[in-house]
């Protein structure tokens, strides 16, 4: 009896957790579902009392509306251009960058990350206007690139503070051995320690791509021509002060953040396993 007792009493408190934490992830993910079902819903539904879990005279006209009155496809090529650009560069950059500090052994270096750091703690709104008077002067304004670079001062910092130790963790004695094959060090980088690192830079590369899809401030100051815009600044574009088209704001981040749940849920396992086993097999 007293064999079987703990093993009974294990057996309902993991049926415990598993309810507490299935109540959780529903509560979680309740915003996504409310804002998917609102994308379906008339104007006036939208604004019933009580309010309807499901729509009840479903309907395609807010998506109908918002690709052909909205352009919602320039908004979201726009962003995938920014996204992409920023993702690409903060990989190239961080990269580099993580893996020079993880071989380089002295306090500056120490010093330089943590300033990396502090600086990440500055709002992108106290920045931005430093940041569009330095685009002016550069002639960049109205630029996809201009927002890549803004967004890329962000993205790195966050690039180089996680991949630092997974490049650390790589021992030194096979780039030796690269060495004295007759690799130089950028090879032996390429060859040999970028592939051990790489379900690490995965994780960087999607953390990344999401940060920069949906950055807003940057592009909305550095931005003022329409067709440039990326889709959070088109999605502003709905709210008003007084009026909110609420169903079709619902139908245009539906299809904004449906990218991007599809990118997670094809890469979760290896981002869960990037981010707790540090990248390395």
């Amino acid at each position: 009896m007293s064999a079987t007792a703990p093993s009974e009493g294990f057996g309902l408190r993991g049926s415990t957790l598993t309810l507490i934490g299935i109540a959780l992830v529903g509560l979680y993910l309740f915003p996504v579902y409310w804002m998917y079902i609102s994308a379906f819903k008339t104007s006036s539904e939208i604004f019933a009392d009580p309010p309807t879990m499901f729509p009840e005279n479903g309907t395609l006209s807010s998506f109908v509306w918002i690709f052909t009155q909205e352009h919602v496809g320039r908004y979201l090529r726009n962003s995938l251009i920014i996204a992409v650009s920023t993702m690409a560069l903060t990989i190239v950059l961080g990269s580099l960058g993580a893996y020079a500090m993880s071989r380089i052994r002295s306090r500056a270096v120490d010093v330089a990350l943590v300033t990396v750091v502090v600086l990440q703690t500055f709002p992108e709104a106290l920045l931005a206007t430093p940041m569009f008077v330095i685009f002016r002067e550069l002639g960049l304004l109205n630029t996809h690139l201009a927002v890549v670079l803004a967004t890329t001062t962000k993205t790195l910092g966050f690039a180089l503070v996680f991949l630092r130790p997974i490049f650390a963790q790589v021992p030194f004695a096979l780039e030796e051995a690269a060495f004295i094959d007759g690799a130089s060090r950028l090879q032996s980088f390429r060859l040999v320690v970028f592939p051990m690192v790489r379900v690490g830079v995965l994780v960087v590369a999607a953390l990344t791509f999401v940060m920069a899809y949906g950055e807003f401030v940057y592009p909305l100051t550095l931005l003022t021509r329409a067709e440039l815009q990326p889709a959070p600044v088109g999605i502003y574009q709905f709210v008003g002060a007084e009026y909110a088209d609420w169903h079709r704001v619902m139908a245009f981040a539906s299809v904004f953040v449906t990218p991007v749940l599809l990118i997670f849920l094809l890469l979760q396992r290896r981002i869960v396993s990037g981010l707790t086993s540090g990248a390395l097999k």
